[in-house]
């Protein structure tokens, strides 16, 4: 705002006020872009840190524009934000058939959508009437299985995703193959880490979906332990980011770095 504030004085001075409303048309016109106010990579990055299960850390960076929907606390409590915080996660454990985060003196936070498929019963609407008339009738609905980290980049039609699924790494491949069956699968060892990934090659990146982004690209999977909980990685991409290949290099860069940041320890007794 000051820079536009700045750039619309100079324009009074130099032109009067014909230059002034030139200048807040073209800027207005910038920000109705498509992907306008798409963030910028940086070189700064946040880590989480996520006592899981009581058996494990979890540790693994997140651009600093982004913010993963962990219940956490910041322990560095930095001016600027934007130079990377490392966030403690609340302790995430499981009870009666849910995934919950402890909150100190509080009622626990319920994580389980982010991690398991959830089932409730949805109430049946009649609308043929041009209005809601309950019918008496209801019926399931899955939901669940959200990201517990996204962030996307409209103009190269980039997605990054993490995710945290109570999901083994066997059911995980037999839905991604169905999903994609040109990928290929294979092993990668990145430190202490052996990834399954599934990558899709660039000559069969599918067309940008009709009012979104991203697309099958790399999907990265780890096992947590024994627990039956997988941790997995998207750098999401399609035929339109191609277009954009310095820019797509910069993501890809950012992607290798949040996969050799994941560590997975096991929590002292």
């Amino acid at each position: 705002m000051r820079t536009l504030s700045l750039g619309i004085l100079l324009a009074v001075v130099l032109s009067g006020c014909g230059a002034v409303e030139e200048a807040v048309r073209r800027n207005d016109d910038r920000l109705m872009q498509p992907g306008a106010l798409d963030p910028v990579i940086s070189g700064y990055y946040d880590v989480y840190k996520i006592p899981f299960l009581g058996q494990y850390q979890i540790t693994h960076d997140w651009p600093v524009i982004g913010n993963c929907q962990y219940r956490k606390q910041p322990t560095l409590n930095r001016v600027d934000r934007y130079k990377g915080e490392i966030y403690a996660v609340r302790d995430i454990y499981e009870e009666d058939g849910k995934t919950l985060q402890r909150f100190e003196g509080m009622t626990p936070f319920d994580f389980s959508g982010f991690v398991r498929s959830v089932k409730f019963q949805e109430r049946i609407y009649d609308v043929s009437l041009g209005r809601n008339v309950d019918t008496g009738k209801s019926r399931e609905i899955e939901v669940g299985f959200q990201p517990v980290c996204l962030k996307t980049w409209q103009v190269a039609s980039v997605t990054l995703m993490v995710q945290l699924y109570k999901r083994d790494l066997a059911a995980w491949q037999m839905i991604e193959r169905q999903r994609n069956p040109k990928a290929q699968w294979s092993k990668r060892v990145v430190g202490l880490n052996t990834w399954t990934v599934q990558e899709t090659a660039e000559q069969d990146f599918r067309p940008r979906p009709l009012n979104g982004v991203g697309g099958p690209y790399q999907y990265w999977f780890l096992p947590i332990g024994n627990t039956g909980y997988t941790l997995a990685f998207e750098l999401g991409a399609n035929q339109e980011t191609l277009k954009y290949p310095s820019t797509f290099e910069h993501f890809k860069s950012t992607f290798r770095h949040l996969i050799e940041s994941v560590k997975v320890a096991p929590l002292r007794p």
